[in-house]
C-alpha cells in the first residue's frame, strides 16, 4: 500500500484537474462519512457523495481556478487547503476550504470540510462601499 503522502498527492492531483468524481471512486471507502463543518454528517457513503457532487456540478457554469495551497500529513490523517473559484447559475463563488481526511487501508473513511465560501459579487460590493 502507498504511503499517505503519495495517496493524498494523487487524490489532490485529480481534484486540481476537476476530476472530483474520479477521486471519490478511486480513493474513498464505500461507507465514507462526509461532514460540512458542524453540520450533521451526510448519509449515503461514496454513492451519496457522488450524487451530491453531481448535483452541485450541474449548477457550475465555469471553473475559473482550483488552487491547492498546501497539504499536511499526520498519523492516519491528512489535510489540504484549497480555493475553488467558480461561476455558478447563482453567480461567482470564491470558496476557501480545508479538507480533513481520515484514512484506513489506503482509503478515505471520513472527510470533513472547514469552509468559508465568499461570493465574489458580495466582496466586490463591499470593496466599493469601503472606497466611498
Amino acid at each position: 500500500m502507498e504511503d499517505l503522502k503519495t495517496l493524498e498527492t494523487k487524490l489532490n492531483a485529480l481534484i486540481a484537474k476537476g476530476e472530483m468524481l474520479e477521486a471519490v471512486d478511486q480513493f474513498y471507502a464505500d461507507d465514507c462519512v462526509y461532514q460540512e463543518g458542524n453540520q450533521p454528517p451526510r448519509t449515503g457513503g461514496k454513492k451519496g457523495q457522488k450524487e451530491y457532487l453531481s448535483n452541485f456540478f450541474k449548477t457550475v457554469k465555469t471553473v475559473n481556478a482550483l488552487t491547492l495551497h498546501g497539504q499536511s500529513i499526520g498519523d492516519g490523517i491528512t489535510m489540504s487547503e484549497w480555493t475553488f473559484n467558480l461561476t455558478t447559475n447563482n453567480g461567482p463563488i470564491l470558496w476557501n476550504e480545508v479538507l480533513r481526511r481520515r484514512w484506513q487501508n489506503g482509503k478515505v473513511v471520513s472527510e470533513r470540510y472547514y469552509t468559508a465560501p465568499r461570493h465574489l459579487e458580495w466582496r466586490q460590493s463591499e470593496r466599493r462601499r469601503s472606497d466611498q
